[in-house]
């Protein structure tokens, strides 16, 4: 065999076995390495859009308010599963919304709700030790409520503008959340985030 055809031959040829599995080895262990990467961006992304339709609810409660000159609420069902059900319900009698009055049709569910299923991003609160966002010691109240709104979970707005002031906790239900305050004078609603590791809670 001359030269140039031993080069051919060379070129032509496929990999060795033990190429092989060098490479299959190799691929394996990236994968690997990349899974939970993977699933804690998967986590922030659900925890986000989680955080962008219950602050969507509480503009539209608020919104809803002022243009119709009546109370509505955003209101916190749990489901059978421990998820929860959210959604924007408007005074129809005047007596400010009530839960039996939804259940009979009198105070009506504004637009669609948004349903938030457990485990995946949906309000709750991380175990252990988690920073007040007032920025005084750690995190109190019972940690299986997230909706700090009341008995009633029920997150109020007046015909003017003004509020119930509530906390809504958010997590990814592995290293992070996120509280949405409602302030009782303005209505508006500050978000801050938190993860495990931060002495206190951030802006945005």
């Amino acid at each position: 065999m001359d030269r140039r055809n031993e080069r051919w031959w060379r070129r032509q040829r496929g990999v060795t076995l033990t190429e092989l599995i060098a490479s299959t080895a190799v691929a394996g262990v990236l994968v690997l390495v990349g899974i939970p990467a993977v699933d804690d961006a998967q986590r922030a992304a659900a925890l986000s859009r989680a955080t962008a339709q219950v602050h969507g609810l509480l503009v539209r409660s608020r919104a809803t308010a002022l243009l119709r000159s009546r109370n509505c609420a955003v209101v916190f069902d749990r489901t059978a599963d421990r998820g929860w059900r959210c959604y924007v319900a408007e005074d129809g009698d005047g007596d400010g919304v009530r839960r039996a009055d939804i259940h009979h049709g009198v105070d009506p569910v504004v637009g669609p709700a948004v349903d938030l299923a457990a485990g995946s991003a949906a309000p709750g609160i991380l175990d252990g030790e988690v920073p007040d966002p007032g920025g005084q010691g750690r995190l109190g109240g019972d940690p299986e409520d997230p909706i700090r709104a009341g008995p009633g979970n029920m997150i109020s707005f007046s015909s003017a503008g003004t509020a119930s002031p509530s906390s809504v906790y958010l997590t990814d239900f592995a290293r992070r959340m996120v509280v949405l305050r409602v302030y009782g004078g303005t209505g508006r609603v500050n978000r801050l985030s938190w993860q495990r590791g931060w002495a206190r809670w951030k802006q945005g």
